[in-house]
């Protein structure tokens, strides 16, 4: 019943290009610099240093991009730093007035802005847990709004077999809290006018008052399982997880996320969801542009930097289906320096 009522509706975008492949089902094992969005937990499963960079065209024809830059650094024991930027480009917007409702006078851009610093410790092989604190900044040039939210999550996980050597790790759980802050308001001169004063022949400035508006905050569980489909016992090169997740949005619908994602060999892998919400099959209760079917594919090459030390190179793509326009497409890059000591 609150549905359409939050403000800063771009905290609950996802601009990465790994995490978006899946939805919520993955938020259990997100790793890494795209953790800032999903799980801020999982920033703590980074590698030694990590950059990423995604460029979405969201829902393509509608003149809105994304573009996310995250970095992460390991401190040592277990604690990991992560700052993540977001910025949103709108199609420029024709200036109308009373005087001239056609336009002629320019045109303006909505800025929308997120810059977060995430923090999150590793305890041991099970548990990690993450916080992370976003400035908020949305308006046009006379006219905006500034606040602040904080994440936090938790991740958990285990092995199903602890006499297993090559198969580590593959029970995964993780719970988050997002966008908790303070209500916002905007504020500026575009909430002014010039109004005659009645019985007069002068005018004075007249300034709107505006309410203010929450945050759309989040609530999401996920749960994941990594299956090995190797015939031989010693070999762990086929990875099959089955990921589920469910989000308990305040200000929209909620949404139940099922995934799937192969990799081999840590070099090469796909993924397909499905995030279903109530009326999404039908074109008339349908309450959001997207149909429910997600997918991505990620590619992960190694080179060495010298000196014994191996980085990765990673290219990103994911797809997330729309109706109308023409499907959300995120393209992202990543590298990872010095994640490993070679033998």
């Amino acid at each position: 019943d609150r549905q359409g009522q939050a403000g800063a509706q771009q905290l609950v975008l996802n601009g990465w290009g790994r995490s978006s492949g899946i939805g919520w089902a993955g938020m259990s094992n997100v790793r890494g610099v795209e953790a800032s969005y999903m799980n801020i937990a999982g920033l703590s499963k980074a590698n030694m240093t990590e950059a990423a960079f995604t460029r979405t065209n969201w829902l393509s024809g509608s003149g809105l991009s994304i573009n996310s830059f995250g970095f992460a650094q390991q401190l040592g024991n277990g604690n990991t730093l992560g700052v993540s930027v977001q910025q949103w480009g709108v199609a420029p917007i024709t200036i109308t007035t009373e005087d001239q409702p056609y336009g002629g006078l320019g045109t303006y851009r909505v800025n929308m802005t997120n810059i977060g610093v995430g923090y999150a410790r590793k305890f041991n092989d099970q548990i990690s847990v993450g916080m992370m604190f976003r400035g908020v900044n949305e308006g046009i040039p006379d006219a905006r709004a500034l606040g602040v939210s904080l994440d936090a999550g938790v991740m958990y996980t285990n092995t199903s077999d602890p006499t297993s050597t090559v198969k580590k790790n593959d029970i995964h759980f993780g719970i988050v809290l997002k966008n908790i802050g303070p209500d916002m308001r905007h504020t500026g001169d575009g909430l002014s006018t010039k109004a005659v004063v009645q019985n007069g022949d002068y005018t004075k400035t007249v300034q709107h008052r505006v309410d203010r508006f929450q945050l759309p905050t989040v609530l999401a569980m996920s749960a994941a399982y990594d299956f090995r489909l190797d015939g031989d016992p010693d070999a762990y090169y086929h990875r099959l997880t089955v990921g589920a997740g469910f989000a308990n949005h305040a200000f929209q619908a909620n949404e139940t996320s099922l995934g799937l994602e192969y990799a081999y060999n840590n070099f090469v892998s796909g993924r397909l969801g499905f995030t279903y919400q109530e009326g999404i099959f039908n074109y008339d209760t349908r309450v959001t542009a997207y149909t429910g079917l997600t997918a991505g594919l990620s590619l992960d090459i190694p080179f060495s930097t010298g000196g014994g030390e191996k980085s990765n190179l990673g290219i990103d793509y994911s797809y997330r289906a729309t109706n109308p326009f023409g499907g959300t497409h995120s393209f992202g890059v990543r590298i990872d320096l010095n994640y490993e000591t070679a033998n």
